[in-house]
């Protein structure tokens, strides 16, 4: 199969979301002194926080537990799941429990798990931006990119100023973008510059608006001026990444090779632009090195769709064929619908029409993309006229013969 070049924003790092992943245990902690404590506050800005009724005794120590566990590592998040569950259970009101069962559902791309989660978060308290972010982080991933923007708006409608406000408006000039409303896009982020001129989270969000127009240039020039303010926090990974994504469209692949570099040493834990490194060798048909990097990136996230499907390309480009077909099929165990699925399974299925030379199974694959691919897919054309050429080399149904009469 022939592989085609990724467009800006496929891998784009989604640096909003990322705090999340960090702020888990933090928040709890705040949550449950406040819980605790009547009448905790601050006097830092904040939004107007609805009463709510106080949280069960046996709810919270549940939410410590899942806390506790989130905090042991990825292997425990299902363990964790289920002692959200259970405070859920004895409190349905306690919106940090949904909040922190849809942040997990999100990290293991689970999105219509994470999506209910949080839209029930976002009902109880829907002051908290957090959950507003969250939310729309989950819609863009399911490919709902118009209603992340109808929740972010949302949240801003009702609290333009908060201290969270221009945070939330760089994620929705990133949802915006997602939806093509390109105009939109970048009208929010001038907001944003003109109270903050020296944002670099909003200049990073307009260079991708310039690239998704096509001005490669201008979207240089922005993400370089994001660099100029931040070059060495974390944050900066974000605005390196998207630069590699830049010089790909570019067909400068040593400059993105560079970037994503920069980006996995500035920020190590940003796994997408190690997986854009690997991209690269794969463009350039490198498989050994690619292998090399997406195999590190699934160790760290094995819940990594893209890259699992990835790692299966380059298995596949160096015969390794049983590896690939383990890869895809990690993929699939991953995300069982949506994009990544479809994949996954169009993966296979060329997989054992091409290589493997096994033309049932791939029928068999290309019935399951059939029925989990959206009519959009880009595989799509490829998938139906593979199903129509596996249909005219398949046998004859063998007829019965007929009974022998008596004599």
């Amino acid at each position: 199969m022939k592989r085609q070049r990724r467009q800006p924003g496929d891998q784009e790092a989604q640096g909003v979301f990322s705090v999340f992943r960090f702020s888990l245990i933090a928040l709890i902690s705040r949550l449950l002194f406040c819980l605790l404590v009547p009448a905790c506050g601050s006097s830092e800005k904040h939004a107007d926080i609805p009463k709510l009724p106080p949280a069960k005794p046996e709810a919270v120590e549940a939410l410590k537990d899942a806390a506790r566990l989130v905090r042991l590592g990825p292997g425990n998040l299902e363990r964790a799941l289920d002692r959200l569950k259970d405070a859920i259970q004895i409190d349905p009101q306690l919106w940090e429990a949904w909040y922190d069962a849809g942040w997990i559902e999100l990290s293991r791309h689970h999105t219509d798990e994470a999506i209910a989660a949080l839209e029930k978060a976002r009902s109880i308290l829907p002051t908290h931006a957090p959950t507003a972010e969250a939310l729309a982080q989950a819609y863009v991933q399911a490919g709902r990119a118009p209603d992340a923007v109808k929740t972010l708006r949302a949240y801003l409608d009702k609290q333009p100023n908060a201290r969270e406000a221009n945070a939330v408006r760089v994620q929705l000039a990133m949802a915006q973008r997602r939806a093509n409303k390109l105009d939109d896009a970048t009208e929010t982020l001038r907001t944003v510059l003109r109270a903050e001129p020296r944002s670099a989270a909003a200049l990073s969000a307009l260079g991708m608006v310039y690239e998704a127009r096509g001005q490669h240039e201008l979207a240089d020039l922005v993400l370089h001026r994001a660099l100029d303010i931040d070059k060495d926090s974390k944050a900066a990974a974000d605005v390196y990444n998207n630069l590699g994504l830049v010089a790909l469209a570019r067909r400068r692949d040593q400059e993105a090779f560079a970037d994503f570099d920069a980006a996995s040493r500035v920020d190590p834990s940003l796994t997408v632009a190690r997986r854009n490194k690997a991209m690269v060798y794969l463009d350039c048909g490198d498989y050994a090195r690619a292998s090399e990097e997406l195999r590190a990136v699934t160790h760290a996230d094995p819940t990594d769709v893209e890259a699992w499907n990835a790692l299966g390309v380059a298995e596949r480009g160096e015969g390794k064929f049983d590896a690939a077909q383990k890869a895809y099929e990690k993929a699939l165990a991953a995300e069982a619908t949506g994009p990544g699925a479809a994949d996954a399974l169009f993966n296979l299925a060329v997989l054992y029409m091409d290589f493997k030379k096994e033309p049932q199974k791939a029928r068999a694959r290309l019935d399951e993309y059939l029925k989990v691919a959206s009519p959009s897919h880009p595989r799509r054309a490829d998938a139906e006229a593979r199903a129509r050429e596996l249909a005219k080399q398949a046998p004859a149904a063998p007829q019965s013969k007929p009974e022998a009469s008596g004599s």
